[in-house]
């Protein structure tokens, strides 16, 4: 008797922690390389160890190249075939349960040798030939693996052992390269972040090398963007559709393009940024790509630019569309939101990619795995502000009538010490007044050609246009001399009272803000806001930028 063809859906449990548990920029780079492909290269190895056996009479493990996505017929029924990889998943058909079994055996096998620490996790269900159906069955099944799963670490040490105090592995009696005890995950992303680095000039290696001058300043920032409802808008492009076929090629389009267009206009901003860099200063290193997985990116970057690179970042990725062109039609206003028609679906797939990013500024000598977690909590807080209904426009005409186009954020924090990790515990801390005055304005709205009615809804200060036009200001001497600049960075966490004075002593001397007016706070759902600080703290780390001229510059919002 024939048995049931099966779908199977693979996921990598805990990559990003194995990424950036690490104090050391070099480990995480060498553990992204080691993850980047890991499921693709798992089932080549797997089907490559079973078809010796003759075990294997057909397989098809390609979905792209480089022209693009490859063309998928579920007739063909190979023993392995398959559908797509991409949002962190894989997707296979295997001819029966037995072979996947086996197959599953020996990847989980693989992926431990190759990492160490890494688990794979697994859902299968019988192949059905309904796509919606399967799609909604698989996804239920690996909710419950996950759920029910449990996170094994390796063999742990003996009593008479030691114990790594990062990860809590075993440290065998090895020696590192630099004289320290090593661990075996470890060991192994050295010997990937060597072969990446052997491919890097000699100046890329030195990570000191991103920072504008030792000793004087050793600003970097850890950078982390991730795309707005990424998953949202792949539901609608697949919901109702129940053919394989279909459903197979609009998903792998969709993986395809998200990967690639992310990783194109990363490559653009890097090379951008590290061709400036050596026109200003000499240096062609000012981008440290670390991870650039789908729309998920991170990169270490002088501390001079970071804002800089996010902007031009949100700027570029926002012409590029879930349909493979990049969008030249967004530019020169030819859509028009919300959407005139209930079947207009291909104005949906033609809406720009956004993101929200967070930045974590710290010295060349900052635990990278702190800088990380703050970049990440800053990307939260940036999402957070972006969907809020206020702060949403139009990108579908959706019976409801809600807006749902989430626009560009950016956050950022500045690490002073570890305790940064808890962001939100500190911000609370440190960024509020005893009299309850905020001083902090940040998350910042990215305007961009794609937002489709989103900047006239968001209040001027909260753009990021206002925080560059102010930190401007402040860093011209002839505007407003550095040593009161900083007396009233310094002075607005002690109050409105102790801010007053001050600025009454600045602007008898004539002095002036850089809107020209003398509101030193603004109101903000009901809370004082220092209107200033965010800027008078970023002064120091941005580098004036000649590409554009700013609207309203130097006067506030015209």
């Amino acid at each position: 008797m024939e048995q049931e063809r099966v779908l199977a859906m693979y996921d990598i449990r805990g990559i990003q922690d194995y990424i950036f548990r690490t104090a050391k920029v070099k480990d995480a780079i060498g553990a992204s390389k080691i993850v980047e492909d890991i499921i693709s290269n798992a089932m080549e190895a797997a089907v490559g160890y079973i078809k010796k056996g003759d075990r294997l009479n057909s397989w098809d493990l390609k979905w792209y190249n480089e022209n693009g996505v490859c063309e998928y017929c579920a007739e063909q029924q190979k023993d392995v075939q398959v559908l797509y990889i991409g949002g962190g998943n894989a997707f296979f058909t295997f001819r029966n349960k037995e072979l996947c079994v086996e197959i599953n055996k020996f990847m989980s096998k693989y992926i431990i040798e190759k990492t160490y620490s890494l688990q794979l996790a697994v859902s299968m269900i019988p192949y059905t030939g309904n796509y919606k159906t399967d799609y909604e069955n698989i996804f239920r099944e690996m909710n419950q693996v996950k759920a029910n799963m449990v996170f094994s670490r390796p063999l742990g040490a003996l009593p008479i052992m030691k114990r790594d105090a990062q990860t809590g592995y075993t440290i065998p009696y090895v020696e590192s390269a630099d004289g320290e005890p090593d661990v075996e995950e470890r060991r192994q992303k050295q010997v990937m972040e060597n072969m990446v680095r052997s491919q890097m000039n000699k100046q890329e290696k030195i990570f000191d090398n991103y920072i504008t001058e030792k000793r004087r300043d050793s600003t970097l920032a850890v950078v982390h963007i991730d795309g707005n409802n990424m998953g949202l808008r792949i539901r609608r492009q697949t919901e109702g559709i129940e053919d394989y076929d279909t459903a197979v090629m609009v998903m792998r389009r969709i993986s395809y393009r998200i990967n690639h267009s992310y990783k194109k206009v990363f490559e653009q901003m890097k090379e951008h940024f590290d061709q400036e860099g050596k026109e200003k200063n000499g240096r062609s290193n000012s981008v440290l790509k670390i991870i650039v997985a789908g729309d998920d990116i991170t990169y270490v970057c002088n501390g001079n630019i970071a804002l800089d690179t996010v902007e031009y970042f949100a700027k570029e990725i926002v012409c590029y569309t879930m349909d493979g062109q990049k969008e030249d039609r967004i530019k020169d206003g030819s859509y028009t939101y919300p959407l005139e028609k209930e079947t207009d679906k291909d104005k949906v797939t033609s809406m720009g990619f956004s993101v929200c990013a967070g930045i974590a500024f710290i010295n060349s000598h900052f635990p990278f795995y702190a800088g990380y977690e703050v970049a990440e909590s800053c990307c939260k807080s940036a999402k957070g502000r972006a969907k809020e209904d206020r702060y949403k426009g139009y990108s579908t005409n959706e019976k409801s009538g809600k807006p749902d186009r989430v626009a560009n954020w950016v956050d950022f924090q500045f690490c002073k010490n570890i305790q940064a990790q808890n962001l939100n515990v500190m911000r609370a801390k440190e960024y509020r007044t005893s009299h309850g005055e905020e001083l902090m304005i940040r998350p910042y709205f990215i305007r961009t050609d794609g937002d489709f009615g989103i900047e006239g809804q968001v209040e001027w200060e909260k753009t990021l246009d206002s925080l560059k036009n102010a930190i401007r200001y402040f860093q011209d001497s002839n505007k407003m001399p550095k040593v009161f600049a900083k007396k009233l960075r310094n002075t607005y966490p002690q109050g409105e009272f102790q801010m007053e004075l001050l600025y009454n002593f600045l602007k008898s001397r004539g002095w002036k803000l850089p809107d020209g007016k003398d509101d030193l706070y603004y109101e903000d759902e009901g809370k004082k806001t220092a209107k200033w600080y965010d800027a008078l703290e970023m002064f120091d780390h941005f580098m004036t930028s000649d590409r554009e001229e700013m609207p309203g510059e130097g006067t506030g919002h015209e």
